[in-house]
């Protein structure tokens, strides 16, 4: 015999509802950032003209691409690297199960959660304008996002250990520092390596995109090759940022799923 779901009365009116409200929304939002489609058709018979230029690819720019990806690459793994010793420090002051201090607790989940809000490329750009472009300023400013990301997962990381162990050596009189590096540490550790893979991706990518506003690097070398119109040379560093992406995604999920084992 066959079941037939009974709706709630209001439940069509709502769904008719939400899908105007998305409609208004969308067409609202169309019309108010002004579209053309006109000039947006009449533009594409530009993209054959572009595509056979970007046929070719240019072989005596490959030893500036391998500068380029190294230092993006090294941009990355250092501001990984640091933000996520200071992520380990902030976890461990703000995790429910073993906070010192509540009030710290709530200042520093507070304090990760404006870094959050802000996106990546305004961290950049405010360090940009206060010590300058390059590797130094792109290395500072992809810290706070690694740090807000990194933060929040070893917090979660943390608070799902074994509650029962703490609280036991909290009972025979251990030290706060102790129960953190013989208790938690050892046990948050795979989690801590699996979040700093995932983040690894991100942080490439990010370092690459962040070239092309002023850090340097391979995405530095992009932008100077779409500003003078170096076609040959725009395909050829995006094939070297597609391949270097699609090995560290290949890599990064192999350390997560060994890590996770």
């Amino acid at each position: 015999m066959e079941e037939y779901r009974i709706e709630p009365a209001g439940a069509g009116i709502k769904k008719g509802l939400a899908v105007i409200v998305l409609a208004a929304g969308f067409i609202g939002s169309f019309m108010g950032l002004g579209i053309d489609m006109g000039k947006f058709v009449e533009r594409l018979s530009n993209v054959g003209p572009v595509l056979r230029r970007m046929a070719a690819i240019n072989l005596t720019i490959l030893p500036d691409i391998a500068a380029g990806i190294g230092i993006s690459m090294a941009l990355a793994v250092v501001s990984l690297l640091a933000g996520a010793v200071i992520s380990v420090i902030l976890a461990f002051l703000a995790a429910s199960n073993i906070t010192p201090l509540p009030i710290l607790a709530a200042a520093i989940k507070g304090i990760v959660a404006v870094i959050r809000a802000v996106p990546a490329l305004v961290w950049v750009l405010m360090v940009a304008a206060s010590i300058g472009f390059g590797n130094t300023g792109g290395m500072i400013g992809l810290m706070f996002p690694v740090i807000g990301y990194l933060t929040k997962s070893f917090i979660a990381t943390i608070e799902e250990q074994g509650g029962g162990a703490i609280e036991a050596m909290r009972a025979s009189g251990t030290r706060w520092i102790d129960i953190v590096l013989k208790g938690l540490l050892p046990e948050s550790i795979p989690g801590f390596i699996s979040w700093i893979a995932i983040r690894f991706e991100s942080n490439i990518a990010e370092s690459i995109s962040f070239g092309m506003v002023g850090v340097s690097g391979i995405g530095m070398l992009l932008n100077r090759a779409i500003y003078q119109y170096k076609y040959s040379s725009i395909t050829t560093i995006i094939l070297v940022i597609f391949l270097s992406m699609f090995v560290i995604e290949i890599l990064s999920n192999y350390i997560t799923a060994k890590v996770r084992k």
